[in-house]
């Protein structure tokens, strides 16, 4: 089993200048100016963050496609010095596809646009099979809370079910083995765990193995009061039995927090360190996760934290050598 990243937001403040830092650290540079500055900077240095990968003691990394992202405009030659490179680190590659804007239309019942999204999916399954990644993963879209119901909800569900057919049949020509991951609840659809299982045995009852990046942060946001306060597995990674053997290969591994008493502060914290169990993922349930992770012949999962504290933002490569040491003892 490897063990990997996707950087979301924990290498943006060393693309910072040192005068950047200080309107960071002021006020006068808000995180998401920040993000919005350096973000296409920091997904470009993809040597880079192979080079962080080994120094942090691991050896798969997942590039993330959300919007905004450079890989489209990579140049060939680039490219394929990445391939080379991350070939001579001994570092494998998985490339996640956009979740937002015209990715988000894989399961719109309007046609047209159904279409011009998988077209540029396609895109990016070309340019995940050129750098040399192994597979590919995408989230089911997200339909407005208005149109999540009824008929129009079934109308959702087949457009999903045609898209990523019509995607698992071109990764399939590339020699890319495909994943749909489950949505968070602010997305309406591809929520439930059913719901995806569900998905998962039509689109594979046609013969393509189609794999569930299974991500359990994603499934805890269930649990906010706006959603319903649904209730979750006891332990809560036992929601991992449920999940067929054959239809696991890569997984996403983050938390969530869920403040008790906001007052004023966040309600919430997508993906916070896992090292300082903050959310629902103690160290027992990382360790009985990896017990189920083995027993359902997973291979690789990809850990997605990130950070809004400030002081986290300006040293995050020791919190992702905290958190990889961290992990390090539990996945082995």
């Amino acid at each position: 089993m490897r063990l990997g990243r996707n950087f979301t937001n924990m290498l943006e403040t060393t693309f910072l200048t040192d005068e950047k830092k200080k309107d960071l650290k002021s006020g006068k540079l808000t995180v998401p100016d920040m993000d919005a500055t350096v973000q296409i900077k920091a997904k470009k240095d993809i040597r880079g963050q192979i080079d962080v990968i080994k120094r942090i003691g691991l050896n798969h990394i997942e590039l993330d496609g959300g919007v905004p992202n450079p890989f489209l405009a990579l140049a060939d030659g680039e490219i394929a010095g990445i391939k080379k490179y991350a070939e001579e680190q001994g570092v494998s590659i998985s490339v996640h596809l956009p979740y937002t804007f015209v990715a988000q239309s894989v399961v719109t019942f309007q046609e047209e646009d159904r279409i011009a999204a998988c077209a540029l999916m396609k895109r990016y399954i070309d340019f995940a099979k050129n750098i040399g990644a192994k597979l590919v993963n995408m989230h089911p879209g997200s339909v407005p809370f208005y149109q999540a119901t009824g008929k129009y909800l079934d109308l959702a569900n087949d457009s999903l079910r045609k898209s990523t057919i019509e995607l698992a049949e071109y990764c399939k020509k590339k020699d890319l083995l495909m994943h749909v991951e489950n949505n968070t609840a602010f997305d309406t659809i591809g929520v439930e765990q059913n719901d995806m299982l569900a998905l998962m045995k039509d689109v594979r009852a046609g013969g393509l193995d189609v794999k569930y990046c299974f991500d359990i942060g994603h499934w805890f946001t269930r649990a906010l009061p706006m959603f319903g306060g649904k209730g979750l597995a006891d332990p809560v990674e036992s929601i991992i039995e449920t999940i067929p053997a054959d239809m696991l290969y890569e997984v996403h591994l983050n938390d969530f927090w869920i403040n008790p008493d906001p007052k004023g502060q966040p309600a919430f914290k997508f993906h916070p360190p896992l090292h300082r169990e903050q959310g629902f993922l103690k160290r027992k349930n990382l360790e009985n996760m990896n017990k189920l992770f083995k027993k359902k012949g997973v291979e690789i999962v990809v850990v997605e934290t990130a950070v809004r504290d400030m002081n986290d933002l300006l040293n995050g490569i020791d919190v992702l050598k905290e958190e990889s040491a961290y992990l390090a003892e539990i996945f082995v």
